[in-house]
């Protein structure tokens, strides 16, 4: 199942609560992702190499949840910029994680006409590199990233309309659960009397054998002055 997760200062009641309150949160599809999102005016484009940057993220930003402040007076015509990190789930010795493949900054706002719109965009890593999984063993292969960051800037930001951001972390391509079962029963759809009752969905035309796990940060909001 999935994961919610809060970013608190310490593992107590008063802390997860003030972190529920102030939404700095994520969610995962199930793995151990961790990730990270900030939100400003004038982070720098080196601020993935700071070994302070999440320290710089809260001093000079907003995280996950947050609203973005007005933006300073000597930057009237700056546009937001966002530091966006994220690592792998670890795993165990046993079943190691699965490494990530990109991640995506997801922007909404609505247009004039009243209808919802939606630009997403691959900000770090590498969505054509080639990982993939064998769904009759669910083998995995191809490289991949134990982790990721990077300073990106909207450059189609309009300062009269209301957006709003969150992160999206993608894994590389893995089994479904359901075709872990398949594989672990030795169902073959070539081959129909190895389907086993109770295994007749592994053949089916909406069985979608491949996955890829992935994690979605609270929003940061944008609302123009005044």
């Amino acid at each position: 199942g999935g994961l919610a997760v809060l970013w608190a200062e310490e593992n107590s009641r008063d802390a997860l609560f003030s972190a529920m309150r102030r939404r700095e949160a994520y969610g995962t599809s199930g793995p151990r992702i961790v990730s990270r999102l900030f939100g400003g005016w004038d982070f720098e484009p080196g601020l993935c190499e700071d070994p302070q940057r999440v320290e710089q993220g809260y001093e000079r930003g907003v995280p996950m949840g947050g609203e973005l402040p007005a933006a300073p007076a000597a930057a009237a015509a700056a546009a937001p910029v966002f530091l966006v990190a994220a690592s792998q789930d670890p795993g165990t010795g046993d079943n190691p994680g699965t490494p990530l493949q990109r991640i995506q900054i997801v922007k909404g706002w609505i247009d004039e006409q009243g209808e919802s719109r939606e630009r997403v965009v691959d900000v770090v890593g590498d969505a054509g590199n080639g990982a993939s999984v064998d769904i009759s063993s669910c083998r995995t292969s191809g490289d991949g990233f134990a982790e990721l960051c990077s300073v990106w800037r909207d450059d189609q930001f309009d300062p009269a309309q209301r957006a709003w951001y969150y992160s999206r972390v993608v894994e590389n391509p893995t089994c479904r659960w359901s075709q872990r079962m398949c594989v672990a029963a030795k169902v073959d759809c070539a081959r129909p009397e190895t389907i086993g009752e109770g295994f007749e969905g592994c053949c089916a035309a909406e069985h979608r054998p491949v996955v890829q796990e992935r994690a979605w940060s609270s929003p940061i909001w944008y609302s123009p002055a005044g």
